[in-house]
C-alpha cells in the first residue's frame, strides 16, 4: 500500500528582505563544499545582498516545506559567445540534508529552467565536480549531459 502524496514545496523568488532566510542556507551549502570556499559570514552576507538587490545580475529561488525554508537555488545571468545569446547559470542549488529526496531539488531546478524562460532567456547551464557521482545521476535524470569540461581557476590578486 502506498503512503500519502507528498505535497510539492512551494517556491518563490528571494528578494533582499530573505536575506537572514538564505543565510544560513547557503552558509551549510558553503560548509558541504569547504574545500572549495573561504568566504566568511559578512563577506558571503554581502554577496548574497547584491545579488538579491540586482536583478538583472540573477535570481534566487527559495523552497519551502510547511512553511519552513529547506533549499534555494542561484542563477547567475551571463552570456555565452558560443551561442551569441544571454543564458542563466544555476550556480548554486542546495536543499538541507534532512529535506533531501523528496523533490524539493527537481521543484528548484525546474522553477529555475521556467523562471529564466519567462525572463526570454534560451539556456540554463551549470557545472558539477564529476567526483560528486550521487549529484550527477541525477543532473543525468532531468537532462543528458552535454559533454565534460574541465574547470580553470586563477585567482587575479585582486
Amino acid at each position: 500500500m502506498k503512503g500519502p502524496k507528498r505535497k510539492d514545496p512551494i517556491i518563490r523568488l528571494a528578494s533582499r528582505e530573505d536575506l537572514p532566510t538564505i543565510l544560513p542556507l547557503f552558509r551549510a551549502y558553503q560548509k558541504h563544499y569547504g574545500q572549495l570556499t573561504a568566504a566568511g559570514k559578512e563577506q558571503t552576507r554581502r554577496f548574497l545582498a547584491e545579488q538579491l538587490g540586482d536583478p538583472a545580475a540573477g535570481f534566487c529561488l527559495l523552497a519551502f516545506d510547511n512553511h519552513e525554508a529547506v533549499g534555494f537555488a542561484l542563477a547567475y545571468l551571463t552570456v555565452s559567445g558560443l551561442i551569441a545569446q544571454r543564458i542563466a547559470h544555476l550556480g548554486d542549488l542546495y536543499v538541507a540534508p534532512q529535506h533531501r529526496r523528496n523533490g524539493i531539488a527537481t521543484a528548484l531546478f525546474e522553477a529555475v529552467v521556467r523562471e529564466a524562460g519567462a525572463r526570454g532567456i534560451p539556456l540554463v547551464r551549470w557545472l558539477s565536480l564529476n567526483t560528486n557521482i550521487d549529484l550527477n545521476q541525477w543532473y543525468n535524470r532531468l537532462v543528458k549531459s552535454a559533454g565534460t569540461f574541465e574547470l580553470f581557476l586563477k585567482p587575479t590578486g585582486g
